[in-house]
């Protein structure tokens, strides 16, 4: 096994080579190493990729983001492993699913001390690390800033400076003073800009809270995009009450789900005009490295479709788990290049790590970087939880099949939906038509798939939710984690 496990990695390393490096002309000397380039991980929180021009949104929101996958390698059905901020970045940065790390919906836990991240990984091998996050759930309470030389909360000086508590629940988008793209954007030049000239390569994680509801665009971009949108009305106790404003001109809190898809667009464009200034910033960083970016997103979100509207992280639809994912090295991966093949976010801690040329012991995911050259090198099947630890809906991918098992009653109940369900996700994205009838062998196939997964799986002993103060609970109710 040992053997095995060191001929996978001599073969991961020598087709990163291959991929990564130019061929040398004939009769050319030896070369040096380049140095490793600083990586840039950039997440967006509430970021579906369907609302992205790059993955096919009619609306113009994001021209920043669409040239940035332009010239790196995107990744077209990437998932997410448990569609909640905290659960999502935990896996994401540890590499391992959250029955294993402990990190799941309910109850919150934090990410515990033994958990070896992203970020300890990279500082292990004398990468300098900071990080800027604007969203509560991924704080240092939560054991978010393990591996970080710096570690910035977005809100935490803000308010301080200010010296007294905030009304942030009952003003719509206050929150966002202290967490908007515009403050995340300036932190993070800070940090990009204390990274030294010479010297350790840098690591940064950036994460921005825009587009999570309250979706309360700048007045700066609140007239992009108007009439994309027919009005389309639904009972006020289906809108989060964190989420319910007044249209322009409105005396009532609106019920109609245009708007809110309307000012979620627009707060896409708002957050797509800080990333400019962060990608500039960081690729202007001056000396012989590169810069590597990542750019993917914690989750999506549900707009309406199948009467879920405007949360996520309860069942495991396309809407809430498909997210974009681009990795971008100018001159060392191709540009424009698109996968198609199924991946999750879970691989992204081993891709970097391969592509660094680093160890990548102990982890869950699988690299990506063989399936630049073949999409059949891409992970067989991809997993997806959402919903409460003892009462958690599943899925499972595999090319463009989908199976769905709703563990939970009460919300195949409210969605009315069977206990399995079986979609072809590329012909139909919105997952409206069970095929499990019809292909009753790929229903088995991958309902096998998800048992072997499931035993497969090295659980948490599990433990107590993390203490909360009650200023972060302010900050969890005005996002509407909490009632």
């Amino acid at each position: 096994m040992r053997s095995e496990r060191r001929r996978r990695r001599g073969y991961a390393s020598a087709l990163t080579a291959a991929l990564l490096l130019p061929l040398c002309a004939a009769g050319c000397g030896p070369r040096a190493e380049p140095p490793r380039p600083h990586v840039l991980l950039v997440t967006i929180d509430t970021l579906r990729a369907d609302r992205l021009g790059s993955y096919g949104h009619f609306n113009e929101t994001s021209p920043v983001i669409d040239r940035l996958a332009a010239r790196g390698v995107r990744f077209d059905d990437a998932s997410v492993q448990w569609p909640k901020t905290w659960p999502s970045m935990a896996s994401m940065l540890t590499g391992t699913y959250p029955a294993t790390n402990g990190v799941v919906l309910a109850p919150h836990r934090a990410l515990g001390e033994e958990q070896v991240t992203l970020a300890e990984r990279l500082r292990d091998a004398g990468y300098r690390t900071a990080a800027v996050v604007a969203n509560v759930n991924l704080g240092g309470g939560f054991g978010f800033a393990q591996g970080f030389d710096r570690f910035v909360e977005s809100w935490a000086e803000p308010m301080a400076r200010e010296g007294r508590k905030p009304d942030l629940v009952n003003a719509p988008g206050a929150v966002k003073r202290y967490t908007n793209a515009t403050l995340v954007t300036e932190q993070a030049l800070e940090l990009i800009g204390a990274c030294g000239d010479a010297g350790a390569p840098c690591f940064w994680w950036v994460h921005y809270i825009d587009p999570h509801g309250p979706y309360v665009p700048p007045e700066a971009h609140a007239d992009h995009f108007a009439g994309s949108y027919a009005r389309d009305d639904v009972h006020l106790d289906v809108i989060p009450k964190y989420q319910r404003q007044r249209a322009p001109g409105g005396a009532e809190l609106t019920t109609d789900l245009g708007f809110y898809r309307l000012q979620y667009d627009r707060e896409i464009r708002y957050l797509d005009t800080e990333m400019e200034r962060l990608l500039a910033a960081a690729e202007a960083r001056p000396g012989d490295r590169d810069v590597l970016i990542l750019f993917t997103a914690d989750h999506g979100e549900s707009l309406g479709e199948r009467g879920d509207a405007l949360r996520h992280g309860f069942v495991p639809y396309q809407t809430n788990a498909r997210v974009p994912l681009v990795l971008a090295w100018p001159g060392r991966l191709p540009a424009g290049h698109v996968v198609r093949a199924p991946v999750g976010l879970i691989d992204l801690a081993p891709t970097l790590l391969a592509l660094l040329e680093l160890p990548a012991t102990g982890l869950a995911g699988r690299e990506l970087v063989s399936a630049l050259r073949d999409e059949s090198q891409a992970p067989a099947y991809v997993f997806v939880e959402s919903g409460h630890e003892k009462e958690t809906q599943l899925a499972v991918r595999r090319g463009a099949w989908k199976l769905v098992r709703m563990r939970s009653f009460a919300d195949r109940v409210r969605l009315r939906a069977p206990e399995l369900a079986l979609y072809d996700v590329r012909a139909d994205p919105n997952e409206e038509r069970d095929l499990a009838a019809q292909h009753p062998d790929v229903v088995r196939e991958l309902d096998a798939a998800l048992e072997a997964w499931l035993r497969g799986t090295p659980v948490h002993a599990g433990g107590d939710a993390a203490p909360v103060d009650e200023d972060t609970r302010d900050m969890l109710r005005a996002l509407g984690y909490v009632e």
